[in-house]
């Protein structure tokens, strides 16, 4: 439907406006007003027929007929530019005559002047300029404001921080206080002493020496290997500059911490790993039980330094949860001095110490729980460094995928003679157990 044929169905007509030979109105036509009001109306129903059809043009099988649309949108706009070209022009034939009956005078001041002839054409004026559609528009001056003129993009434009906010991950720990070695053969074995008798003691003149004897047993740890894996489309490759880099980054912390945690608390099933915890010697109150004044951490951990002692050992360091590490921190001496804080430990730069054992913090240990250990005794061997490597994987070539995979193979080897130089516990139910009744 055009535009005339849209007249017809509302039952408008559009009338030329007939003058006198002097260039006076004999008969008005169609008013700048009507026509506007027209043209909005027209304007509106294309509009929306236009939006529809290509909302509706799902499949893109309807390019004609939306062609067919615009195109009446834009003869309508031609129309819409000839009337106010036409209208412009009667008004400035009015102008003329002003001029002719003022004798030249066009000044803004006295009645019948310019001012007030166009103050008489404001709303025509102003109707006519809103029915443009964004062409040639005339409007009334606003504000202008960000939420008020800005359309059809971002303006401005965000200011993008480097990098990515990653989430916050416990660190790495345990590595760092046992000796790391190189496998390579995907088996480690050692021979240990065992089931030894007799023993060494003063012999009388004529008499049968002291003897000794013992067995040795050949003892072995297999490789274990962990891995992780991502995959990621070429399409999230190629677009996005960093993302190679932050998913190997996300893999290999993700498999370090698991490491961490396997030699920490491994049990030895499957490919898990020999964790340290569980081959750890129970702690045990001893010659202490029942014995400590208000027992508290401080006495917890004096005692199983003590027992890795006892058993020819020396400890190097106590692992805790790190609420249980600020309660030692806060843990004052109960004396006649009271409102110190204990003595025997010291914080230097941040590395606590209890009788100059180091004392390290870490969520990787359950809060409430704690290993003191002879970290020397205990040996991470890695057959090969952790590597990644990018591939193809099942259907990846078909679907555009890329599989990233990092793995590593090692174990945790405790020897079964140096078991006793790892000793763990409940801080709870071990306080109690020191307490005096």
């Amino acid at each position: 439907m055009d535009f005339n044929e849209f007249l017809v169905s509302k039952g408008y007509e559009i009338k030329e406006p007939v003058l006198n030979d002097d260039g006076t109105t004999k008969e008005d036509g169609t008013s700048a007003e009507e026509m506007a009001k027209y043209y909005n109306e027209f304007n509106t129903i294309k509009r929306e027929e236009l939006t529809k059809a290509i909302t509706d043009d799902v499949e893109n099988k309807n390019k004609e007929a939306i062609a067919a649309l615009k195109a009446e949108l834009i003869e309508a706009q031609a129309e819409q530019l000839k009337t106010l070209n036409s209208v412009l022009k009667e008004h400035g034939m009015m102008l003329k005559r002003m001029n002719d009956i003022a004798d030249g005078d066009v000044s803004m001041t006295g009645k019948g002047n310019l001012y007030d002839a166009l103050k008489d054409s404001e709303d025509t004026l102003k109707s006519m300029a809103d029915s443009r559609d964004g062409k040639t528009t005339i409007k009334v001056v606003g504000d202008m404001t960000i939420t008020g003129n800005v359309s059809g993009g971002n303006i401005p434009v965000e200011q993008r921080e480097s990098g990515i906010n990653d989430i916050a991950k416990r660190k790495t720990f345990i590595r760092e206080l046992v000796n790391n070695g190189t496998a390579t053969s995907s088996v480690i074995s050692w021979v240990e002493k065992q089931n030894q008798e007799g023993s060494a003691g003063s012999t009388a003149e004529g008499t049968l020496k002291n003897q000794i004897d013992f067995d040795l047993v050949v003892v072995s740890e297999n490789v274990k290997k962990i891995t992780a894996f991502i995959k990621v489309s070429t399409e999230m490759l190629g677009d996005i500059d960093f993302m190679k880099s932050e998913i190997e980054k996300e893999l290999m912390s993700e498999l370090a911490l698991d490491i961490d945690d396997q030699i920490l608390n491994g049990n030895n099933v499957g490919q898990n790993l020999n964790g340290i915890i569980p081959q750890a010697t129970a702690w045990a109150a001893g010659a202490f039980a029942l014995t400590v004044q208000e027992a508290n951490l401080v006495d917890v951990l004096t005692v199983a330094a003590n027992q890795i002692e006892v058993a020819n050992h020396e400890a190097n360091a106590h692992v805790v949860h790190p609420t249980d590490l600020t309660t030692l921190r806060l843990l004052k001496d109960n004396g006649a001095s009271g409102g110190q804080y204990v003595s025997r430990l010291l914080d230097v730069s941040g590395t606590l110490t209890l009788d100059g054992i180091r004392v390290v913090s870490n969520t990787g240990i359950t809060q409430d729980n704690f290993l003191t250990m002879d970290g020397s005794k205990d040996t991470v061997f890695s057959k090969g460094e952790m590597t990644i490597q990018i591939g193809l994987d099942s259907d990846d070539f078909t679907k555009n995928f890329r599989t990233i995979l990092v793995e590593w193979r090692g174990l945790n080897r405790i020897k079964g003679n140096d078991k006793t130089a790892f000793v763990t516990g409940v801080i709870s139910t071990s306080k109690t157990a020191l307490e005096k009744p």
